[in-house]
């Protein structure tokens, strides 16, 4: 397949890696590049190969992936307007992933001698591709199992390593301070050889750990950019886990701060300003890279929604005039969204007690969830144990346990029956208490029932597509250790909260697969009024010529 220089120069020019290349260096690489065509499935590269070109996808989709004995795992996948093939000036220069077209692709094969020399004229050039070095090898190392099949990374990182050396050195330089303070102490003999000794060796415990723990810490937050979304990821171990999501679509203006050791140290924050506040980026490197990313990104959301929304005039009048209908196209975008939510509820693996309370189920196209198992023993384990005791005490006089007799029982065998009866009835209570909060996820809406038993029932809805964050939080070691927390939906100004759910992570997965699904059929219905709208503009613009020519010509006959 043959493309013209011209319209390979905008491609390149129009990407954030090449926007402030010069016009002559851009055409001195197209002309000394190759394009090159590959059917779906074709191998490109394969992992520990020699890295000698750089890539740009012109067209067809391009997928990174890792081998584990048979198996594979998607690292990343590229799209039209997409680069992959970085490693050509990693220390190595090996591959360090495999990839293969998932279509047929058309790409740009740039050699390693040309891209080594814009590296050591331009710094833009070279931060940019540290910073895609730097995401691959995350990517490796944590794939990202929540994305989307047409989602594209192109942002993964952590804070400053700065940052982690403060975090480490601000608990050594207290324990340190507290050691000196002690030291005096000991010279005033206030404190013993012994006690100083065991004071020392707890500080420097302390201190250790605490920098340790700091480290670890630091190392389980990451910022993420994709095509569509912007992600936070936080975790502490055995304490917290976090991820806080925005769509694209949700932001309203970037910008950046800048410190002034920030300027030393090139770190700063990235702030999106959304509908309901803000998302930051803290202390990133390279910050305006990363703003840069962000900011292509978000243009190009807008900008594919915007040609999303306009049909070619030509290509709707044709089909218009000539009569064509394609319902296979509607069929197969059907299709395509079974198939996506068949593939996601494939990846739910309800553990033994969830199955068998139904903590998730599906009905028709609502999902319905309830609060984790753990929440129900918590509700139930008093009135649980009351019955126990009530039964194992009314026992006991028959089988002589607890030194108690089965003679003149009566009373006593009662008061155990009335307590046990309670006991029922509290469980009993606490069982429908439980079983009647629930949260729906359907295509249109989220729902938070919560309804008492013999009592009110609240009932709060909003409609998915105003949806403009979604996070889950997994707070306590019970939530970390039994997998389960609370997704928090911002609509608005309003809250929502999914407590204590199983597996949090894929409901807010469901969930922003529903945004995404209601968002492709509004835009959908919306092409569809129009092209209605303009096709009955169409028909009355020809009824008129016709009765006008009518006219005319009966006039004509007449004259």
């Amino acid at each position: 397949m043959n493309i013209s220089k011209e319209k390979l120069f905008k491609l390149l020019k129009s990407g954030i890696i090449f926007r402030d290349i010069p016009d002559s260096f851009i055409q001195w690489i197209i002309d000394r590049s190759q394009v090159l065509q590959f059917h779906s499935d074709d191998p490109i590269y394969e992992k520990g190969a020699a890295a000698e070109k750089f890539f740009f996808v012109i067209s067809g989709t391009v997928s990174l992936f890792m081998e584990e004995g048979e198996e594979q795992y998607l690292v990343n996948s590229c799209q039209p307007g997409n680069y992959f093939g970085f490693e050509v000036l990693s220390k190595q220069s090996l591959r360090l992933t495999y990839a293969k077209a998932s279509s047929d692709v058309l790409v740009l094969a740039i050699p390693l001698r040309m891209i080594q020399k814009i590296n050591e004229q331009f710094p833009f050039f070279q931060t940019q591709f540290t910073l895609q070095l730097q995401s691959l090898d995350f990517l490796i190392k944590k794939p990202m199992d929540w994305l989307q099949d047409d989602e594209v990374v192109h942002y993964i990182n952590r804070e400053h390593s700065l940052i982690l050396i403060t975090r480490m050195l601000k608990p050594i330089i207290l324990m340190l301070a507290l050691l000196i303070v002690a030291g005096v102490l000991f010279n005033a003999s206030v404190l013993t050889t012994s006690m100083m000794i065991w004071i020392g060796s707890i500080l420097g415990v302390l201190g250790i750990g605490w920098a340790i723990w700091n480290a670890l810490d630091w190392m389980n937050d990451f910022y993420v950019i994709t095509n569509q979304r912007v992600v936070f990821l936080e975790k502490i171990a055995l304490i917290y886990d976090s991820r806080k999501e925005t769509p694209l679509s949700a932001i309203l203006s970037i910008t950046k701060q800048i410190q002034l050791i920030g300027r030393l140290y090139q770190y700063g924050d990235v702030v999106l300003r959304t509908f309901t506040g803000l998302v930051k980026f803290s202390n990133v490197a390279h910050v305006e890279a990363v703003s840069a990313i962000v900011e292509e990104q978000w243009l190009n959301h807008k900008e594919k929604i915007s040609a999303e929304e306009q049909e070619d005039p030509e290509e709707f009048l044709r089909k218009h005039m000539l009569g064509e209908n394609n319902p296979e196209k509607a069929t197969q975008a059907k299709q395509a969204e079974k198939i996506e939510e068949d593939s996601l509820s494939s990846n739910y693996y309800p553990d033994f007690f969830s199955r068998i309370l139904k903590l998730r189920t599906v009905e028709k196209e609502t999902i319905i969830y309830r609060t984790h198992w753990f929440v129900f023993i918590r509700k139930t384990i008093l009135p649980f144990l009351g019955i126990i005791l009530s039964v194992v005490f009314s026992l006991a006089p028959l089988y002589g346990w607890f030194g108690l007799v089965a003679e003149g029982t009566e009373t006593y065998q009662a008061i155990l029956i009335a307590v046990g009866i309670v006991m029922g009835i509290w469980w009993l209570y606490s069982t429908m208490d439980w079983r009647n909060d629930y949260f729906l996820i359907t295509p249109d809406q989220i729902v938070d029932v919560n309804r008492k038993p013999l009592g009110m029932e609240e009932r709060r809805s909003a409609p998915i597509r105003n949806i403009q964050t979604i996070e889950y939080k997994r707070q306590s070691i019970f939530g970390l250790l039994f997998n389960f927390g609370t997704v928090f939906i911002r609509v608005g100004d309003a809250e929502f909260t999914f407590d204590y759910v199983p597996h949090p992570s894929y409901v807010q997965q469901e969930i922003y697969t529903r945004f995404q699904q209601l968002k492709d059929h509004e835009k959908r219905d919306n092409s569809n009024m129009s092209s209605e709208r303009l096709a009955h503009w169409m028909d009355a613009y020809h009824r008129i010529i016709r009765t006008q020519e009518s006219s005319e010509d009966r006039e004509e006959d007449q004259n």
